[in-house]
């Protein structure tokens, strides 16, 4: 189990220094790269981010949402996420019932 980290501090004036945080767990970022390869026929931009309609969830393919960090390349954090996560399941959750749910 995660007990603890070591912090590192890099500073531009070559006076790094090193630390230990008591911790329970961590949330790790691994990059600014969307996972949206698996995605093949939805519209990206030119980074790799699925293309939602302004305001909405709503993608280029009939029936598939897009949230979070695939198609947010400005805030590309985890409460961004929760929020169109939510927006996405009630959009799939119209068009399912729109569709014959």
């Amino acid at each position: 189990a995660l007990s603890s980290l070591d912090i590192e501090t890099l500073t531009t004036m070559g006076e790094n220094a090193t630390s230990n945080l008591a911790v329970d767990g961590a949330f790790v970022a691994i990059g600014h790269t969307p996972n949206s390869e698996k995605f093949r026929g939805v519209r990206t931009d030119s980074k790799g981010y699925i293309y939602t309609l302004p305001g909405s969830t709503v993608t280029s393919v009939t029936g598939v949402f897009a949230a979070g960090d695939v198609q947010d390349d400005l805030y590309r954090q985890a409460i961004t996420s929760a929020g169109t996560g939510a927006m996405a399941a009630m959009d799939a959750e119209r068009w399912l019932c729109e569709h014959g749910c």
